[in-house]
């Protein structure tokens, strides 16, 4: 992807996180499928329209989960891989499967898989036990970049971090996010590749 399209998803991400912020903490966790597609008014697809879809998450149904995220996600990739999505009851009561399947099959021209990411709260604990309420925003784009937006509660402004390798201190949700995004963007899938 280029630097204007990474530098354009990141604002998404940050804008995507502050309005987590406006809205409060408390809140479930948000999917969202992040595409791109040409502007209609830009001649010959010059300029570009990010869309950010918000797909929310049964929070009480994720208990289903053991590990919360980290579970849920890889059988979302999962699901989608195999095209069965309907033989999974846990995850369909999770999360909507088939707005997701409508909008990865949408046919509007020139439309492309930019990112998967997560909105959720957790826990970080200080090396002195102390314990922080964060809310995180983390994504992988379409060139398996990785994005993580962190605010503490009550910080007046997050922290960005935009990775191309991934790290042996990746997050359990990277990891899912990148099956999920190369389960979609793979050639011959119903989503068209990024470049």
């Amino acid at each position: 992807m280029s630097f204007h399209t990474v530098h354009a998803l990141t604002r998404c991400l940050l804008d995507i996180e502050a309005n987590a912020d406006r809205v409060g903490w408390g809140r479930p966790p948000l999917l969202l499928l992040v595409q791109d597609r040409p502007a209609p008014t830009a001649p010959h697809g010059t300029r570009r329209q990010i869309r950010a879809v918000h797909l929310p998450l049964n929070d009480t149904r994720m208990g289903r989960y053991r590990a919360g995220l980290a579970d849920l996600l890889p059988d979302l990739a999962t699901a989608l891989d195999s095209n069965q999505p309907v033989a999974r009851p846990t995850l369909a009561a999770c999360v909507d499967i088939g707005l997701i399947t409508d909008l990865l099959a949408d046919p509007t021209p020139g439309l492309r898989l930019l990112a998967w990411a997560i909105c959720y709260e957790d826990v970080l604990v200080e090396s002195d036990g102390r314990l922080h309420e964060i809310r995180r925003v983390d994504a992988v784009d379409a060139d398996r970049r990785g994005y993580r937006i962190t605010r503490l509660r009550g910080e007046p402004h997050p922290v960005v971090r935009v990775d191309d390798h991934v790290g042996h201190d990746a997050a359990a949700t990277r990891s899912a996010l990148t099956r999920l995004v190369q389960t979609t963007s793979r050639p011959g899938r119903i989503t068209p590749t990024a470049s």
